[in-house]
């Protein structure tokens, strides 16, 4: 294993970081994860991810846990990043999590792609096309048809707001060439 992190880092982590917090007697942990991460676990096949974006309820319950797998691994201390968690849509439509994994431990859930996509459009904004092939498949799942079909979803999870003209742009350039083909969902990333 190493850094970028591919599905199955990403996965050995979680579970490993479930293992040693039951162990520890934690019960009751929300990880509510994002970005490319909820993207690879449950959605479609993607380049890697540096680290694993997520809220989560009782941060301090893991964080030692957390730590000790980052020495361990070689990875940095924050692979396990709720930095971004302030970009998870709160005015708008509800953001109905995906449960891949509950137990009395810790309950681990992936954003629905039409949150993703919404958040990886904003991302657009700031981030150049770094996201861009994010959002072609996210569109390719959801199965839309246009750039304003896109600003449509994204305004009902962000109300108020519109697309930024450069992430309109991007997104229309995204249909221009023709968003990829259906690709098949990867398995459960948990079992049991």
């Amino acid at each position: 294993m190493g850094f970028p992190l591919d599905r199955d880092d990403i996965i050995s982590a979680l579970s490993e970081l479930i293992a040693r917090a039951r162990d520890a007697g934690v019960t009751g942990v929300t990880i509510e994860i994002i970005g490319g991460a909820a993207l690879r676990l449950g959605y479609f096949d993607r380049r890697t991810t540096v680290d694993i974006d997520a809220r989560i309820s009782d941060e301090a319950a893991l964080a030692p846990h957390v730590r000790a797998i980052a020495r361990e691994r070689g990875w940095p201390d924050d692979w396990l990043n709720t930095k971004a968690a302030l970009f998870i849509p709160a005015w708008g439509e509800e953001v109905e999590w995906n449960t891949v994994l509950d137990n009395e431990t810790c309950r681990v859930a992936i954003a629905p792609p039409g949150a993703l996509l919404a958040m990886k459009v904003k991302a657009m904004e700031r981030r150049g096309n770094r996201d861009a092939g994010d959002v072609a498949k996210l569109i390719t799942l959801l199965g839309l048809r246009s750039a304003d079909e896109v600003d449509d979803l994204y305004g009902a999870y962000f109300p108020g707001d519109a697309m930024s003209p450069v992430a309109f742009a991007r997104v229309e350039r995204i249909f221009d060439i023709g968003p990829p083909e259906p690709e098949p969902r990867p398995e459960p990333p948990f079992r049991g």
